[in-house]
């Protein structure tokens, strides 16, 4: 059987923590123990629980202040989500469209106020090598839903430019050849670590 020393070494939420200084392990359990305080029910009503919340808000900051790096029980760490989108473009202005500037040129493109697909469209999305060893782009596939859309969408407008929106940002603006069904490449010039990013943001809607 375990002795108290050896269950509470156990149930320590920083043992498997890098050594560092004693001072900033103190302080990060000292987060840690105000953060549940946090989340328990407080017998002293609303003025506990605001007491309790300011001070790991403080500690946090304080934290941040001095360079530590303490787990927050409030954020997740998952990637920024990213925003996908694809509209359709023209080369010239015309009433109801918005002009918007292609990222890395001088280019611009006057977007539709409709939106093809989102990230809910895609199917699959990864990282793919371009034409340089240095470059890389993203590849998506849609599901069937948006499969369907961006054939129905594209389809009409070949010979015009079709715009793929990174965060509300135009990445590229092709020119249709053929209309777009299951898969399309965004080939922003992106670093890998950069392309891994916007692979991991695309899912997380």
């Amino acid at each position: 059987m375990k002795t108290i020393r050896e269950l509470l070494r156990d149930a320590d939420p920083l043992q498997h923590e890098p050594t560092c200084p004693s001072g900033q392990r103190d302080f990060r359990r000292q987060v840690l123990t105000a953060a549940s305080a946090a989340r328990a029910p407080a017998r002293g009503g609303s003025r506990s629980r605001i007491a309790v919340f300011t001070t790991v808000v403080l500690m946090v900051i304080a934290a941040s202040v001095l360079g530590l790096r303490v787990w927050s029980p409030f954020v997740s760490d998952l990637h920024a989500a990213i925003r996908f989108e694809v509209r359709l473009a023209e080369d010239r202005s015309a009433p109801g469209l918005r002009e918007a500037k292609v990222s890395g040129s001088n280019r611009s493109v006057y977007l539709h106020d409709e939106v093809i697909v989102t990230n809910r469209d895609i199917a699959a999305a990864r990282v793919v090598r371009g034409s340089d060893s240095s470059q890389y782009g993203v590849g998506v596939e849609f599901n069937a839903s948006g499969a369907q859309k961006m054939r129905a969408a594209t389809g009409n407008h070949i010979g015009r430019p079709v715009a793929i929106l990174l965060d509300g940002q135009v990445v590229v603006a092709p020119v249709l050849r053929t209309p777009i069904a299951v898969s399309a490449v965004v080939d922003g010039n992106f670093t890998r670590t950069q392309a891994e990013r916007i692979v991991n943001g695309i899912g997380i809607q």
